[in-house]
């Protein structure tokens, strides 16, 4: 009976000291050991650095520097997707001779560009690591190792020069031929021609460098695993932190819920009936979908925009297909002659039609459900509210938001009716009508980019005053 006692006084003890751990940061680092082909990375970087910041997301709560760590590693990672998308347009978008050029060029300033933001990263990250070590009096990292270093800053220094000679390694073909392409104008000697053979003899040594850089970050973060006392105290502060602060799961999860809501609607607004869709409307509706269903509304307040978001996923999987059918076996000018062609025009252009009503629907609900969001969730609310104070409180949203709700809606309108009368006029059958289509290409593109930007400005607004309610936590 006494062993029993003791053995759930012992689980009750493991489970009072929850701990913090370091494995999604490690997983997240491990995504830099390999090198690239050309523009092929087999584990992109910009994946490692976002699971980076997400595993830094308890520690960025307790400490400034592991914030500042985040917020290098968020940065890195869009200057890495900027990068690929660069890449991608200068394989669709330019001539075969100047792709050459272009693509070297981008390689080589996406390169430099980010090798400077990733060591910026993990510079601020290993300091980060240093800090907490020091004010946890966790010796075994921040105590002086060897050569006047701890291990953690012979950690960062190893990271640092190991992401430097691999960058230089890389980068020697595309140096070598932008110089090759500059200064030498023989059409007997074209480098370019050998830089697949130049690539592959780069990426041996960048591999093998590779491979003992996953070893030493292995060992580093085994011997910080190790360490069941510095993360049990890191456990034990975040959990406080976390009961004198109860809002910061809420403030996140409706941080999350907007963000998804805003990307997916950026997503609604490629709204092309064609085959150039390369943002999937079916894809838009289901982040809206998620971010609908994480801001944890009562079922009756969603239940609308739900049926509308399963609507237009719906609708617009419909009509792509349709319209993809149509295209790939029809011209415009087949329309008058042929009832069976005319009568599949009719039918794809009218799953169009309802593809734009029912955005508008959309669009009306998500905007009626922000306005409930800032109800329940926006403005400082004291304790104890009364009738009075709840009719100010509708005032107050209603003065200062429902303006904005209003022109957010014009612009949606505005921007889904010139993408719909775009795509029609793109397959007209009359061939005067190209020339409507050409000029409605311009309005098309400066109301989807001015609604984008306005809604993305409504929700942050929104959120702004979501975290007015924490404020005074």
């Amino acid at each position: 009976m006494n062993g029993q006692n003791s053995t759930e006084i012992v689980k009750d003890e493991t489970q009072r000291h929850k701990t913090l751990g370091f494995g999604l940061v490690f997983l997240g680092l491990c995504f830099f050991f390999n090198p690239y082909f050309a523009v092929i990375d087999v584990f992109p970087d910009f994946i490692g650095a976002l699971l980076v910041c997400l595993g830094l997301v308890p520690l960025a709560r307790l400490s400034g520097a592991m914030r500042e760590a985040q917020l290098a590693f968020l940065r890195f990672a869009a200057i890495d997707v900027l990068k690929a998308l660069l890449l991608i347009f200068t394989f669709g978008g330019s001539a075969m001779g100047e792709q050459e050029v272009l693509v070297l060029i981008v390689a080589f300033l996406g390169a430099t560009l980010g090798i400077l933001f990733a060591v910026l990263a993990f510079q601020k990250l290993f300091d980060g690591i240093d800090t907490l070590a020091m004010s946890l009096d966790c010796k075994p990292l921040y105590e002086v190792h060897y050569a006047r270093r701890s291990r953690t800053e012979h950690m960062a220094r190893f990271a640092i020069i190991f992401l430097i000679c691999k960058e230089i390694l890389l980068l020697l073909p595309e140096f070598a031929s932008l110089l090759n392409s500059t200064y030498v104008d023989s059409p007997f000697v074209r480098l370019y021609d050998y830089i697949g053979v130049m690539r592959l003899l780069v990426i041996l040594p960048a591999l093998i460098g590779g491979i003992v850089y996953l070893v030493v970050l292995s060992r580093y973060f085994i011997r910080v695993a190790k360490q069941a006392a510095f993360r049990e105290a890191l456990g034990a502060r975040y959990d406080a932190f976390m009961k004198a602060h109860p809002g910061i799961l809420i403030k996140a999860r409706l941080a999350v819920a907007l963000t998804l809501i805003g990307v997916g609607a950026c997503f609604l607004i490629d709204f092309y009936i064609d085959l150039q869709d390369i943002l999937p409307d079916v894809l838009g509706g289901a982040l809206i979908l998620a971010g609908i269903l994480l801001l944890k509304l009562p079922l009756r307040q969603i239940l609308l925009s739900l049926t509308a978001v399963g609507a237009y996923s719906v609708c617009a999987a419909l009509s792509t297909s349709k319209t993809f059918h149509f295209v790939s076996a029809h011209k415009g000018a087949d329309i008058n002659r042929s009832e069976e062609v005319a009568n599949e025009y009719f039918g794809m252009w009218l799953t169009s039609f309802f593809e734009f009503l029912i955005f508008l629907a959309l669009l009306i609900c998500v905007l009626f459900l922000l306005r409930t969001l800032l109800l329940k969730w926006g403005y400082y609310q004291p304790e104890h509210a009364d009738h009075a104070f709840e009719e100010r409180h509708r005032l107050r949203v209603r003065n200062e938001f429902d303006w904005q709700f209003i022109k957010c809606g014009i612009l949606g309108a505005l921007s889904a009716l010139c993408s719909f009368l775009y795509d029609y006029f793109q397959t007209w059958p009359n061939e005067k009508a190209f020339r409507l289509m050409e000029a409605l290409w311009i309005p098309d593109f400066v109301f989807g980019l001015l609604f984008a930007v306005y809604l993305g400005y409504t929700l942050t607004c929104v959120m702004g005053k979501i975290k007015e309610r924490f404020e005074f936590e």
